[in-house]
């Protein structure tokens, strides 16, 4: 596999000079002093969860990056986060870095990935920062030493459980429950656990989003699967669902009563219909909530390295936090940063998370999206 030639930021701390075209070039070489440089191999220890920064590079001095950042001028952010949503926070980043022509690439989680992993596998990586629900995919492009390792001045707040000091850290939090429409499900009817679902007056009428494409989708499949069994999700699939490729869809199908109930709706999703005033009302099963955390990391050979730090520290910092929980509806994983008033707390709710870790979440996941597949999209002989 080809590797991009980079280097890490410098401490020099030069500064342009009095005459403009001397100062330009001296400005163009501290961007090329500063491009981050991908270790050729990664093959120690993968930590998940961790508490400590010790293990994270000293941090660049902001000044720095900021000169480099101007001469880059560009960032590629790719990420599986609702594009309305995605869309302001960038206009948000934009606008406190006009220097940055910041694009966006918006696709489902797992189509992100195969679009990151054909640029890796090319040489030709675009991508500078990438941001999906699933933590298995970082914990794989840290162990193939694809993520740069930065030491950014915000991570030390966010909650020692979702972040790799100096690789990736939590931009969201994502709690998966279930939701239905009041006005065509009286809410003593309504599921109010996991195995509700699988009650006769439901067949055909239950919508999920597929979890060979979306991360929530997986993570709910996978914990599910953990806490009852594959047989749970056989009787499910014998329900017929109806399978959908995004929260708007499964949304759109209860608003018109195509089904009644959603099997899998993400917290953020539950609240931003509520606040666009649609009919959607929320459950969380009191036996066991699915969770998973969203990272965001910089790309080893992300052709905007500097413009990518200072996204990440955007994203992690206050301010950022709580726009995107603002925008998005999601939980953070910052300490300073409460819930909406409207979500319930995530210490309230029982949640599910691998019992045998993240690094076990990623290993049986190309099995277990087949599974999925073959469940859900059963082929004729």
């Amino acid at each position: 596999m080809k590797r991009g030639r980079s280097q890490q930021p410098t401490g020099s701390g030069r500064r342009p000079a009095g005459r403009s075209t001397v100062g330009l070039l001296i400005l163009l070489l501290a961007g090329l002093a500063l491009a981050g440089c991908p270790p050729k191999n990664n093959d120690g220890p993968i930590s998940v969860l961790v508490s400590s920064d010790k293990d994270a590079s000293t941090t660049p001095d902001p000044e720095q990056i900021g000169q480099a950042a101007r001469v880059e001028g560009q960032l590629n952010w790719y990420t599986s986060l609702p594009e309305k949503d995605a869309t302001a926070f960038l206009d948000a980043f934009k606008a406190k870095y006009p220097f940055i022509d910041a694009r966006l690439h918006r696709s489902s989680t797992f189509d992100t990935i195969s679009r990151l992993n054909e640029e890796i596998d090319s040489g030709e990586v675009r991508a500078d920062v990438v941001h999906v629900l699933d933590v298995g995919v970082f914990i794989e492009l840290r162990r193939r030493g694809e993520l740069l390792r930065y030491a950014s001045p915000e991570g030390s707040a966010i909650d020692d459980r979702f972040r790799e000091p100096g690789y990736w850290w939590a931009m969201r939090l994502v709690a998966i429950g279930l939701a239905y429409n009041p006005k065509t499900l009286p809410p003593e009817r309504a599921p109010r656990t996991w195995e509700d679902l699988l009650k006769p007056e439901f067949r055909g009428k239950i919508g999920f989003k597929d979890a060979a494409t979306a991360g929530t989708a997986y993570a709910e499949y996978f914990l599910l699967r953990e806490r009852y069994g594959t047989l749970f999700w056989e009787r499910v699939a014998a329900q017929k669902p109806r399978i959908s490729r995004s929260a708007e869809e499964v949304t759109a199908g209860l608003l018109d009563g195509s089904i009644l109930v959603a099997g899998e709706m993400a917290a953020y999703a539950m609240i931003g219909a509520q606040e666009e005033g649609k009919s959607i009302a929320g459950v969380f099963p009191k036996e066991g909530v699915p969770f998973t955390p969203g990272p965001v990391a910089i790309l080893a050979r992300a052709p905007h390295p500097n413009a990518a730090r200072l996204f990440i520290d955007y994203a992690l910092s206050r301010e950022g936090q709580t726009l995107f929980r603002d925008l998005g509806k999601a939980y953070s994983a910052r300490k300073d940063v409460a819930p909406l008033r409207d979500q319930p707390p995530l210490s309230k709710l029982n949640l599910l998370t691998p019992t045998g870790g993240w690094e076990e979440y990623l290993q049986k996941q190309g099995a277990l999206r087949t599974e999925f597949e073959k469940l859900f999209r059963p082929t004729s002989e």
